[in-house]
């Protein structure tokens, strides 16, 4: 695993952590116990779509 792979998927992890200590949204548990998981899913997807542009950016030069 890459870092900047690394990086998205504990910032996205870090950030399901606060959507769990939120209290206030109208979340059911399940999906607010989750969060964390569904976070750390984004930041890979993040990852691999910038990995992506950036092999296309290339490529065009």
């Amino acid at each position: 695993m890459g870092p900047t792979r690394l990086r998205f998927t504990m910032l996205g992890f870090i950030l399901g952590v606060f959507v769990v200590y939120l209290k206030e949204l109208p979340l059911s548990e399940g999906i607010r116990f989750a969060a964390p998981f569904y976070g750390a899913g984004i930041g890979l997807l993040l990852d691999g779509i910038i990995l992506r542009l950036k092999q296309q950016k290339g490529s065009k030069e």
